[in-house]
């Protein structure tokens, strides 16, 4: 009996060694990623304060398709900047994978008349939309995107005002219809 009792000791002692060794760990330690230490100029800090960002070059809040932003936070902002200067919000879904997103950016590029026309007028929040973070709680508040590029005209009070295709707006190579851009633009820009 008191082999027993000695056997079933040792048993018990071997398998929480075992189970000690083979335990999954909770939380790996991640290595550490260097972290930029100044943005590009366009490009504004999650934490800079809003009364700051009446200097956005581009009138952009968010000119850049980050998964890791919350889209919600960024809208609160942009609330705050297109009531303080009589804007509207131009909120633009897409992701660093888009080509459409892409030549939207070479289309402002390539027309800074236009792209002086939405900064006139609109608070730029580019919002991704990607495999790695679709945005989805965020976006169920607006009509679904038929592709991307696509765009909502929000109100400087967060309220939607128009959901705005892209193809639309193509010129079916790989671009935009400048006359069309602006015309759209022109359209849902705030009175003044």
């Amino acid at each position: 009996m008191l082999r027993l009792g000695y056997f079933l000791s040792l048993l018990l002692v071997l398998t929480l060694a075992c189970s000690a060794l083979s335990a999954p760990v909770a939380n790996p330690v991640e290595p550490v990623q260097e972290i930029p230490t100044a943005l590009p100029q366009n490009i504004e800090s999650p934490t800079q304060d809003v009364a700051q960002t009446s200097e956005l070059q581009n009138s952009a809040l968010v000119d850049f398709y980050d998964p890791a932003r919350n889209p919600a936070d960024d809208l609160t902002q942009a609330i705050v900047v297109a009531q303080k200067e009589n804007k509207r919000i131009m909120l633009e879904l897409g992701g660093d994978w888009c080509i459409w997103c892409k030549y939207m950016d070479d289309f402002y590029k390539s027309h800074p008349d236009i792209l002086q026309v939405r900064v006139e007028n609109y608070v730029l929040v580019k919002v991704n939309v990607s495999e790695e973070n679709e945005n989805l709680e965020f976006l169920s508040q607006f009509p679904e995107a038929a592709g991307y590029p696509h765009i909502y005209i929000l109100e400087s009070d967060g309220t939607l005002l128009h959901s705005q295709n892209t193809a639309d707006l193509e010129d079916g190579a790989d671009s935009y219809v400048p006359e069309v851009f602006v015309a759209f633009l022109q359209e849902w820009a705030p009175a003044k």
